[in-house]
């Protein structure tokens, strides 16, 4: 059996990676496209260029309405060796808002990955960065109307340490460094490991940190992560493999908005995974197995038991691909929460129409609940509020000539909460919103409307 890399860090999720596991036969994991506007592994330096008009709709307040220019651009370089793979990635861009919305900012993502391949052993390290004014949402950048749904979209970096209950505000940077090793023990079978380490961190604004600290309206909870896998994989035949992981995580708080309330917590579990390709088109994975969480206060955060799930199926036939995945777990709480647990499913579709028409369409519903519980009585409630989240996103693109196309985008964001407590973080989106994007893209050296 042929080890083989992972590359999917590069989407700028900010996450880690995920356990090593073998890849059941066929071409190289690392052929067709990396993802959303991303080009094949050429060889060659790509970008692009955009300008657009963002118009959003109820996202400071209901009933408002602020506009923004938004300037972005994108840069990806892909090596061609196989024993020394690299890949390179940067998405970013400056926001010219109006004095009633966020005004000006700015948003950065970057992701870079090494790998070496030998006959027996893979290493790979990688580590993907983002420096954003709002939680992430649907795109490349995360940044709603930006047009970086792409011709096979995915969630960008929702899924990293900034992902998670939606904030209006508060500019924070997230950091993930990750490395992993795979060894072949006999020729269906390797044994793999993973670690990795994550940062949260709220910049707030100059001069108004401390005040807002003083007044209870918090930018969001600094948090540091780190992570560990160790993995047996076996393939069972050419089309699917299994896998037994063991995982340790470990969640911590700092910064001005934590305290006492906020403790750290722990979690451990054991997954058996399985992977299917079912066709030249179709493919699916699962992972299911208990979850220990326990905490430094138990007061706070009892030990407790669940399960924690990741399933998927992805499509792909010529101009379509498409893919639906589930996730349940814990996590860090992306700012909002001191320790979560989230239910999550989301979908992505994208289609091009001849040589000069794309439809991307990506979305995501969250259910997601604060760890820490409180008495009331003679019950217990969560002390954070459990939130409701929806969001999704719709691109159209047209090419105009071999260099530039245009594109119109609409993106829907919905929130809620159930009510029983004050969290400590006061810009937390509530209620509907809705963003409107027009735009136009320049793209040299591009091989496909959709992509960079």
């Amino acid at each position: 059996m042929k080890i083989r890399i992972t590359i999917s860090a590069l989407l700028l999720a900010g996450c880690s990676l995920c356990h090593g596991q073998a890849v059941p036969a066929g071409d190289s994991s690392m052929s067709s496209t990396l993802g959303p506007n991303l080009p094949t592994l050429d060889g060659v330096v790509h970008y692009s260029l955009s300008a657009s008009e963002v118009f959003q709709f109820g996202y400071y307040g209901s009933g408002t309405t602020t506009h923004a220019t938004d300037l972005t651009g994108n840069l990806a370089y892909t090596s061609r060796s196989l024993a020394l793979p690299f890949s390179a990635l940067f998405s970013g861009g400056v926001v010219l808002g109006d004095q009633q919305g966020q005004g000006n900012t700015s948003f950065w993502n970057a992701s870079v990955s090494q790998g070496y391949v030998t006959r027996q052993w893979i290493f790979n390290v990688t580590d993907s960065f983002s420096f954003l004014p709002q939680s992430p949402e649907t795109g490349l950048s995360g940044i709603p109307g930006v047009g970086d749904l792409g011709a096979a979209p995915v969630l960008g970096p929702t899924s990293g340490p900034a992902g998670g209950v939606l904030t209006t505000s508060g500019d924070r940077i997230s950091n993930s460094l990750s490395g992993s090793v795979e060894r072949q023990l006999v020729p269906n079978t390797s044994l793999s490991g993973t670690g990795s380490w994550g940062v949260l961190h709220y910049l707030g604004n100059p001069g108004v940190e401390s005040e807002s600290a003083e007044n209870g309206l918090a930018e969001g909870l600094d948090s540091t992560s780190i992570s560990g896998t160790v993995a047996l994989n076996h393939r069972l035949d050419a089309r699917s493999s299994v896998s037994l992981d063991a995982m340790y995580s470990t969640y911590s708080y700092s910064g001005i908005e934590s305290g006492p309330q906020e403790p750290n917590f722990q979690t451990r579990g054991l997954n058996l995974s399985y992977q299917r390709v079912l066709s030249r088109t179709l493919s699916v994975n699962a992972s299911v197995g208990p979850q220990w969480v326990s905490s430094s206060n138990s007061a706070l955060i009892p030990s407790a038991l669940n399960v924690a799930i990741n399933a998927g199926v992805s499509y792909g036939y010529r101009n379509t691909h498409a893919f639906v995945g589930y996730t349940r777990g814990a996590n860090g709480g992306g700012g909002v929460f001191p320790g979560a647990r989230s239910d999550s499913i989301s979908g992505s579709v994208g289609r091009s129409f001849g040589r000069d028409w794309v439809g991307s369409l990506n979305g995501a519903y969250t259910h997601t609940t604060g760890l820490t519980v409180f008495e009331s009585g003679s019950s217990t409630v969560p002390t954070n509020d459990s939130y409701h989240t929806t969001y999704g996103g719709a691109q159209v693109t047209r090419r105009f000539s071999p260099h530039f196309s245009g594109y119109a985008s609409y993106t829907v964001q919905n929130q809620s909460n159930n009510g029983l407590t004050n969290v400590v973080v006061q810009n937390v989106l509530s209620g509907a919103s809705q963003t409107l994007g027009f735009g136009v893209t320049f793209a040299p050296r591009s091989t496909s409307l959709g992509q960079f």
